[in-house]
């Protein structure tokens, strides 16, 4: 692991978050991020709020899978 922090100081990750309000209690987040050999990544979360706190977290793989979880709870 210390290996791969001294191979990656200097060269900061660019990560893309956004949120995205779909319900009265609902945000789908996306983060998007460019790794070391340029490729892109990107990974969705859904989270449910209740009176103000976070009660649910779900990952998906997709936006699409994402906005289907989230109409589903």
């Amino acid at each position: 692991m210390t290996g791969a922090i001294r191979a990656r100081r200097g060269r900061g990750v660019e990560v893309q978050p956004e949120f995205t309000l779909v319900g009265e209690d609902t945000v789908i987040g996306s983060t998007r991020w460019l790794d070391r050999d340029g490729e892109t990544h990107e990974r969705f979360q859904v989270i449910t709020f209740r009176d103000g706190r976070i009660t649910d977290m779900q990952g998906c793989k997709s936006r699409r899978e994402a906005e289907r979880f989230a109409r589903g709870s």
